[in-house]
């Protein structure tokens, strides 16, 4: 318990020796350079550096409780506290995780009142944030920062300024993006270690390694690694069974660093999009974007026989999506039927017009008063939350979306296309093409499911541990060709993606014409007007 205590306190997920050579061989100053380790646990950075023959370090601790294992010098106070003065060649190191929650009080006040911290922390920053900052901070120019860290902060709208100021004081020499390899016991997020020099005068492509498997990282998967980062010397992009290495462009301003091989399709339309703001539009400009009801308990109003139902029921019955019943394109299943009462706020009257509903909730009742009702006052035969239930019944045409996906189960992302008064579960998301935009919902389906927007969203999407973000904010930002009407190509394309659609859901195969016109589209509208 102290122990968990103490890793939710101070972040404290200890470097296996193995990884903490490895990042030391990724040190490109010589060996009397002066190196900085931040957060040093009981040893394992500073150790590996002396075995490699850098002597002249400084190591920092704010666990005194801690062993020094490897009896090498450690100095016990808070990095955090030490003034920013640029005097080290290289800074190495396992900065700690800590959510803004539970960062200790003292800190995040001093985070949210100094002009200092303040620059790059807010109330959503965790702790790598500040670390990072000042590590930069205590760098020479040309120094070097390598740290293991998780993701998040890499993509995330709050790390903006973070990255940001990276990119404005230096540039990334190298990212590997482990995935979901698993590193350290009961962490579940994905991990990365990446390389940054502190030189804004030069610009370098960024070596990126990919990793992709859910195994145990060792010393063979780190020996390929150091091996592709060398061949990435030569070769431009390199695929070898689990691994992928290529080059990349400089990230620019606070943009999130999702790197993308630069041979695969979005690369000459996708990416370039927010460059030609009157051919493109983001999603959320054109649709309304949001995430299915909540019931608090779907086992519980889920009709198995609609049958014998009385005329009040019949009207209270809901056809409802949930995630697995969807596929790319359209569902594979029929939509289920859920009782949906919460227009009946008196019991008796809820007994007496639906007794088959009542009797089929009651078994439940204790747990539905249990559900989390998100500090209302909700009868227990009320859907919880019937968020954007509004959309559902305003929208004939619809496109539903699983929430969360896995790309890896099924080779593709599912966007499916649902005509009529059909509703969905908290398991999913739905979009609605605004009125007023006449590209229309099979449009959009097409391109979401096409393979350069699945290319699109599996390099540049939102993901944790191999799992997709598809709610709101990471769907609102997909940018979308718009058809000039005025253009005779842009409306045939339009009309032959609309008729590859129409046999795509009519069973047809019609897949690789439809990828090809939607090409043909981005690479127009790419070069359009040039």
């Amino acid at each position: 318990m102290r122990d968990m205590l103490k890793a939710k306190t101070y972040g404290q997920y200890f470097t296996p020796h193995y990884i903490a050579e490895f990042m030391v061989s990724l040190i490109s100053k010589p060996k009397g350079s002066k190196v900085l380790d931040p957060c040093a646990g009981t040893g394992v950075f500073p150790l590996a550096l002396r075995k490699m023959g850098f002597n002249n370090v400084d190591a920092y601790e704010i666990d005194n409780t801690l062993p020094n294992m490897y009896d090498v010098k450690i100095t016990y106070m808070n990095f955090l506290d030490i003034t920013p003065n640029r005097v080290y060649d290289v800074i190495i190191g396992n900065p700690p995780y800590v959510r803004w929650k539970n960062i200790p009080l003292e800190w995040r006040v001093k985070f949210r009142s100094s002009k200092y911290w303040s620059l790059v922390m807010n109330g959503l920053s965790d702790l790598t944030y500040a670390f990072i900052y000042h590590s930069v901070n205590m760098l020479k120019k040309g120094g070097e920062l390598i740290f293991i860290t998780p993701i998040f902060w890499t993509e995330t709208v709050h790390g903006c300024r973070l990255r940001d100021y990276l990119m404005r004081h230096g540039y990334l020499e190298l990212i590997i993006n482990f995935n979901e390899m698993k590193i350290f016991d009961k962490v579940s997020s994905t991990i990365i270690i990446f390389k940054y020099v502190k030189e804004p005068s030069r610009r370098k492509l960024v070596k990126v390694v990919n990793i992709h498997s859910k195994e145990k990282l060792t010393r063979n998967h780190l020996a390929r690694v150091k091996d592709l980062i060398s061949k990435l010397n030569k070769a431009e992009y390199i695929s070898e069974d689990i691994y992928e290495a290529f080059l990349h462009r400089q990230f620019i301003k606070g943009e999130p660093w999702k790197p993308i091989p630069q041979h695969v399709l979005i690369g000459s339309s996708l990416l370039k999009a927010k460059h030609y703001y009157e051919r493109f539009s983001t999603l959320q400009d054109i649709a309304i974007i949001g995430n299915g009801m909540v019931s608090g308990l779907d086992k519980a109003f889920i009709l198995t026989d609609t049958n014998k139902l009385s005329e009040d029921e019949v009207k209270r019955v809901i056809y409802v999506f949930k995630a697995f019943t969807l596929d790319r394109f359209k569902p594979k299943m029929l939509p289920v039927p859920y009782i949906y009462a919460n227009d009946i706020v008196d019991e008796e009257t809820f007994r007496k017009l639906c007794p088959q509903f009542y009797q089929k909730l009651l078994p439940y009742r204790d747990r539905l008063l249990r559900r989390y009702n998100y500090g209302k006052i909700i009868p227990w035969w009320h859907w919880v939350f019937p968020r954007n239930k509004h959309l559902f019944e305003a929208y004939n045409d619809k496109i539903f979306v699983p929430s969360k996906e896995r790309y890896d189960t099924k080779g593709y992302f599912r966007f499916a296309y649902v005509k009529g008064l059909y509703y969905a579960t908290q398991d999913v998301t739905v979009i609605c093409i605004k009125p007023h935009v006449r590209e229309g919902t099979k449009y959009l389906l097409a391109l979401l499911n096409s393979k350069p927007y699945q290319e699109y969203i599996l390099y540049k999407g939102f993901s944790r541990g191999g799992v997709y973000d598809f709610s709101e904010k990471p769907l609102a930002t997909i940018p979308i060709p718009r058809i000039d009407w005025n253009d005779i190509e842009d409306v045939k394309i339009y009309n032959d993606i609309k008729f590859l659609v129409s046999k795509i859901l009519n069973g047809e195969k019609a897949y690789e014409e439809l990828n090809e016109i939607v090409c043909k589209l981005l690479n127009r509208k790419a070069t359009q007007y040039l």
